[in-house]
């Protein structure tokens, strides 16, 4: 009989690693070794025997603990079996590996071990998701859109099940209703889904000929979505129960849709606050004036103050975005664009030259100042 190597050695870990370190060094020489993946390879097997008993061992402290103090020795004369003592590995196939030693280790234990039911379980629908898009006005005030949204709902004529007559489902001959076939690899029996079953372990005797046995059509439904005001460009709307219905009778999904808003040829939104900008001649800037500013409802009259600066900013309270779910709303703001003339007549060239004589400094802070840091 061959000596034994070093566990360790055999996992390629350190004598202090951790349990965490021995379960990844485990996984991936076991998925590398496994017979499945080597068919015919008996080195393979051999390998994937010696690893996976170094991981009984190494994995349960009070093994590790007898095999540091004793090595080998400490099992009996011919060391450690993991095939009479399976528990830590059968325990952590689960954890480790998931379903696919699930599935395996059940045909070697018992159906005890396998956690797989093979009931024909309801399987929630869908999610599904929309785009819609509106107007900057839209956003403020709110506004009700229909949409059209293709979905599966249950099957008219079979209910849902599938089945055109009352005789159902029968037993699957291929598995015999287990859900699954088996199949031998090397020394290890693997357990498979059934192909024809899908693993329900049931096939359908007459299937309805309306949905071909999948107990769900597609139809076109026109849906009602309200835009709260204040929604923000991108965000989702939740309409609970209006997605895909689930398979085998499962619940509904739900159905997304995600409001997007379209650039305003006159507003800027910035959180709650609006911004426009407004462009006001020389004469309105120095006199003052009031001007009609168009507003998200309406239009709004504005007083331009005497001496106003080009990018001065005006705001209009309480004018804006309404906060989403909550009280109040943001500003108008007013961004004021003074324009210069580009022609003018002769008559009014004539005026402004007569202003020009009579302007200096003193009435220019701005100008003043640049001069005297010159």
């Amino acid at each position: 009989m061959a000596e034994k190597r070093d566990y360790y050695e055999v996992l390629g870990v350190s004598k202090d690693a951790s349990i965490d370190e021995i379960k990844k060094a485990y996984r991936d020489l076991a998925l590398k070794y496994h017979p499945d993946r080597n068919p015919g390879n008996k080195e393979a097997e051999e390998k994937f025997k010696e690893v996976t008993e170094a991981y009984e061992v190494l994995s349960d402290p009070e093994k590790r603990k007898i095999y540091d103090t004793y090595g080998h020795a400490g099992f009996g004369p011919s060391g450690f079996d993991w095939t009479q003592d399976f528990s830590r590995v059968r325990m952590d196939f689960s954890d480790i590996f998931g379903d696919f030693f699930d599935d395996l280790f059940g045909d070697i234990f018992g159906s005890d071990f396998t956690t797989k039911t093979r009931q024909r379980t309801k399987i929630r629908g869908s999610d599904l998701e929309y785009r819609i898009y509106i107007t900057l006005k839209e956003a403020a005030t709110g506004t009700e859109k229909y949409i059209n949204v293709s979905r599966f709902d249950e099957c008219p004529i079979c209910n849902g099940t599938g089945s055109k007559g009352k005789t159902g489902k029968i037993t699957c001959q291929s598995c015999h209703g287990r859900g699954q076939v088996v199949r031998t690899s090397g020394f290890i029996t693997i357990s498979q889904t059934c192909p024809k079953c899908k693993g329900e372990g049931e096939i359908l005797s007459d299937p309805c000929p309306n949905c071909r046995g999948t107990g769900r059509v597609r139809n076109m439904h026109k849906i009602l979505v309200k835009i709260p005001p204040g929604i923000q460009s991108g965000m989702s709307l939740r309409l609970k129960k209006e997605g895909d219905v689930g398979v085998n009778k499962g619940e509904r999904g739900d159905l997304y849709v995600t409001v997007f808003i379209e650039k305003d040829p006159i507003f800027e939104r910035d959180g709650e606050n609006i911004y426009i900008e407004v462009p006001i001649t020389v004469s309105q800037a120095v006199l003052g004036d009031e001007i009609e500013i168009p507003t998200l409802t309406g239009k709004a009259k504005v007083k331009i103050p005497p001496g106003t600066q080009n990018g001065d900013l005006l705001r209009l309270r309480n004018m804006g975005f309404p906060r989403l779910n909550g009280y109040g709303k943001g500003d108008l703001i007013i961004k004021v664009k003074v324009l210069t003339p580009r022609r003018i007549s002769r008559q009014i060239q004539n005026l402004y030259q007569q202003i020009k004589e009579l302007e200096n400094d003193d009435i220019y802070p701005e100008i003043k100042k640049f001069k005297e840091k010159l």
